[in-house]
């Protein structure tokens, strides 16, 4: 990072959690294993409950026409949400989190509401993931499995926000999901970047999340927006939890976790460095 400039307030909040990430990294475990020891039936009901919801939404309607009518307002945040990864984190970060988020809901679509799937596809998850992490020098392998050990963080938070408020978690978790995947993957490529351009890894991984702040955050706000106009719930309160609670994961938790993967083997031996031209106007001689 520069270090002639002065780094503003989003910049020094993400510097502080990469100082306190091993504090984040402990409450984020003990959290899980408290939430999947006390509510592992809940938790696992999540993706049976959001495959089942995507199954029948899918059968109900027939044709692209009927399918946009019936979820507009998501089908709208998550165009605008493409648009601002892609403007915000380049063309490979919109690749990235639109194939994600295709990935999501294809996994939806495969489980089918099967109550024996989620726990073995999991695990398949969880081992490929780990496998990616320690052998293969890829910017989307350092996040993923961060990723996948955080999720069911996210999903146990999501799962008390809901009962909370009494609410279907179905929608709003494969949503939430789909979303958290795009971002985390659309953060690796954007990380792996700055990498390669010689960036040293702390700097790199501030950088990224700095530059995916607009996408992360207007996304979340956008889609958790559609899904209370989809589900004809106007239950703000709610709404604005599940962002608050969205976005404490994602910079909070996933953000720190994350600097635990071995992103430097990827930085680039040689740093690259933009020099922006400034013109100076002549020095008028003195008579």
């Amino acid at each position: 990072m520069d270090l002639r400039e002065k780094p503003g307030k989003v910049q020094t909040f993400l510097e502080l959690m990469l100082r306190f990430r091993l504090i984040a990294f402990v409450v984020m475990v003990i959290a899980t294993v408290s939430f999947v020891a006390t509510g592992w039936q809940e938790i696992v009901s999540l993706p049976i409950g959001a495959s089942e919801s995507f199954g029948m939404w899918l059968a109900e309607t027939e044709g692209v026409k009927a399918l946009w009518e019936s979820a507009r307002y998501i089908g709208v945040a998550a165009i605008a949400c493409l648009v601002m990864f892609v403007v915000f984190g380049g063309v490979r970060a919109g690749i990235a989190s639109a194939v994600s988020a295709v990935l999501s809901f294809a996994a939806l679509y495969v489980l089918g509401g099967a109550e024996s799937m989620p726990l073995p596809m999991f695990g398949i998850l969880a081992l490929v993931s780990l496998v990616l992490f320690l052998f293969v020098k890829w910017s989307v392998a350092c996040a993923l499995f961060p990723f996948v050990v955080s999720w069911l963080f996210l999903s146990g938070i999501l799962e008390i926000v809901s009962s909370k408020f009494g609410a279907s978690a179905g929608l709003m978790w494969g949503v939430h999901s789909a979303f958290a995947f795009a971002c985390a993957m659309a953060f690796a490529v954007v990380a792996g970047k700055h990498l390669a351009a010689g960036v040293p890894q702390a700097g790199a991984l501030v950088k990224a999340a700095k530059q995916l702040l607009v996408p992360v955050m207007g996304g979340a706000l956008l889609l958790v927006a559609a899904i209370t106009f989809d589900m004809g719930e106007r239950n703000w309160a709610y709404a604005v939890i599940q962002f608050v609670a969205y976005a404490v994961w994602f910079y909070v938790f996933m953000f720190s976790i994350s600097s635990f993967a071995p992103w430097e083997r990827l930085r680039s031996g040689s740093r690259r460095v933009e020099m922006k031209d400034k013109k100076k106007t002549p020095a008028k001689k003195k008579k």
